[in-house]
């Protein structure tokens, strides 16, 4: 077996690992809502908002096996259907986050956007672009601090005229020398296995596929091991308000 296919494969694994833990909890929670054993108001609701979320993690791990296959078998189509449209960042970023809602709840994190007011837009596909912010969240949640915040700013770098989107979140910190790697496909920090025992490695590489193929911009990561913040920045070159 060549190294890329044994990568493949390697990724294949983790991803199945990562989707059926999820799917056995929802089955868990309808195997009770039927039978009975969840019989108060307030506990079936928290129970069936749980198995939703658990749910829609599992439509984000296959949206991105599937995105990831269908640039492994056309390097050259890296936005399917080609769509450029208008894409309203507050609006796709709040849509994204609030995937994550229950999850980040249970652990008592916040994701708050700092300005919801100025409707940014770049041209691009939207459901890409959801999708990346889908995989930041996801990570931010999984590996911040119990009761931390995740906060979300964008801004004008008044030096470039750059739109920066900043992601940022305190926990498990990426060391100096998995920086330059962590958009790698397959990579897992030493921390992110500490935390998380499994994960596909598809996640990040698929943002900078999409920040950097789709609508030509940047993607980078900044943390201290200090402190234990991380900021991911999005750069789009071009932007309209």
């Amino acid at each position: 077996m060549t190294e890329h296919g044994a990568l493949n494969f390697s990724l294949l694994a983790n991803f199945v690992h990562q989707v059926i833990n999820p799917l056995n909890g929802v089955t868990g929670t309808l195997d009770n809502l039927i039978d009975g054993t969840i019989a108060e108001e307030h506990r079936r609701q928290q129970r069936l908002k749980a198995a939703r979320a658990q749910l829609e993690h599992c439509i984000m791990l296959v949206r991105n096996l599937a995105y990831f296959s269908q640039i492994s078998l056309d390097s050259g189509n890296t936005n399917p259907g080609k769509i450029q449209k208008t894409c309203i960042i507050p609006q796709i970023i709040i849509e994204a986050a609030m995937y994550f809602q229950e999850m980040a709840a249970n652990r008592q994190i916040e994701i708050d956007l700092m300005d919801r007011a100025t409707q940014y837009r770049v041209q691009g596909n939207p459901d890409l672009l959801r999708q990346v912010f889908m995989n930041m969240f996801d990570n931010a949640v999984k590996y911040s601090a119990h009761g931390s915040k995740i906060l979300i700013e964008p801004w004008i770098q008044r030096s470039t005229g750059t739109l920066i989107v900043k992601i940022t979140s305190v926990g498990a910190p990426i060391l100096p020398n998995e920086r330059e790697d962590v958009f790698q496909l397959g990579f897992r920090g030493a921390a992110a296995k500490a935390r998380v025992a499994s994960g596909t490695g598809l996640g990040l590489y698929i943002c900078k596929t999409i920040i950097q193929e789709v609508h030509g911009g940047e993607i980078a990561v900044e943390s201290s091991s200090q402190t234990g913040i991380t900021s991911f920045l999005i750069r789009f070159p071009t932007w309209e308000v």
